[in-house]
């Protein structure tokens, strides 16, 4: 019995593997460790950081757009999208993608995308935008993007996390 639920549990672990989305930088800057230090926001840089352009692969053949939903997990009023969260349309039966950068603290966005939710980074008198970059300054804050693939109906068709890395 015991041999009967490890591999039923192991083929409902590799199903779910497989239906995942997977998520890779494309720039070799980003390691998943630190973020890259011209890439964090306006107050810590000369200029607003951009989110990294990234691969995504094993995307549902139904799926119309990717939603980024970008958080700081150790500052929970920027956790859960507080970084913004915006959407990139993608042609059907597009199984990968390869998603340019977004500038950070600007509504002006890179064509493809749209604002879903306008980061919430405002309260701290941060520059108004679709995406802001990291901001913690240097307090060793995780950032993470939850990718998540909708159909035309915005039905979740599959998602995954992807750390951006620590600042």
């Amino acid at each position: 019995m015991k041999r009967i639920l490890v591999l039923c549990s192991l083929m409902i672990s590799s199903t779910l593997f497989a239906n995942g989305l997977k998520a890779e930088f494309s720039n070799k800057k980003w390691d998943g460790m630190t973020v890259p230090k011209d890439e964090v926001c306006s107050n810590f840089n000369s200029k607003a950081g951009s989110t990294p352009p990234l691969k995504i692969s094993n995307i549902p053949s139904n799926a119309s757009k990717l939603i980024f939903t970008y958080n700081d997990k150790v500052f929970t009023k920027m956790d859960n999208g507080g970084h913004g969260i915006v959407a990139y349309k993608i042609s059907e039966n597009k199984s990968v993608v390869e998603v340019p950068s977004l500038k950070g603290e600007t509504f002006e966005l890179t064509d493809g995308f749209e604002v879903v939710t306008a980061h919430t980074g405002t309260r701290f008198k941060k520059t108004p935008g679709a995406y802001l970059a990291p901001c913690s300054g240097g307090k060793g804050n995780t950032y993470t993007v939850n990718i998540t693939a909708v159909d035309s109906a915005n039905k979740t068709l599959a998602s995954t996390e992807l750390v951006l890395g620590k600042f």
